[in-house]
């Protein structure tokens, strides 16, 4: 019984060795999702932090001239779900990775004060036409990882 027992620890040992810490996580998807983004002004906006990551996307109001721009953070924890799809865009077929939760949205006006917040339920990427579906599946299963670690219950796509 004793040696059963060090086998199976063993065999967990070495199942568990190779999954990827949350840091390492973090710094894959900092270093790949902003190279592969649509609109490269926009990547400079994505910040793969600790706990939560922060994305630019860009919003310019019809009433008044003064172009905001808003920020979406979205706590790890809070992600309830993350899929792809792939979308034309501008005449070209792109991938989109569509995450869900209980987010935030941070309007920045043109003095980079927060002009206002407001809870919304979903953010996105949006990258480049070249993106293969493999590097989307990449991505996908990646933030999904980091959530799972960073305590998110994913709801669970084949359920029906």
């Amino acid at each position: 019984m004793k040696k059963l027992l060090i086998l199976f620890s063993f065999f967990l040992g070495i199942g568990s060795a190779n999954a990827q810490t949350a840091e390492q996580t973090i710094e894959w998807l900092q270093a790949k999702v902003p190279s592969l983004q649509k609109d490269s002004d926009f990547a400079k906006g994505i910040k793969f932090k600790d706990e939560f990551c922060e994305s630019a996307s860009s919003m310019i109001t019809s009433s008044v001239p003064t172009r905001f721009n808003e920020f979406h953070v979205f706590k790890y924890s809070k992600i309830k779900s993350i899929s792809s799809l792939q979308k034309e865009i501008m005449g070209k077929l792109c991938y989109k990775i569509i995450i869900t939760g209980n987010f935030q949205a941070n309007e920045i006006g043109d003095n980079n004060d927060v002009i206002s917040t407001k809870s919304i339920e979903s953010t996105d990427f949006v990258f480049n036409p070249t993106v293969e579906k493999d590097e989307i599946l990449r991505i996908v299963k990646a933030l999904k990882h980091l959530a799972t670690i960073k305590g998110a219950k994913l709801l669970d796509d084949n359920l029906f």
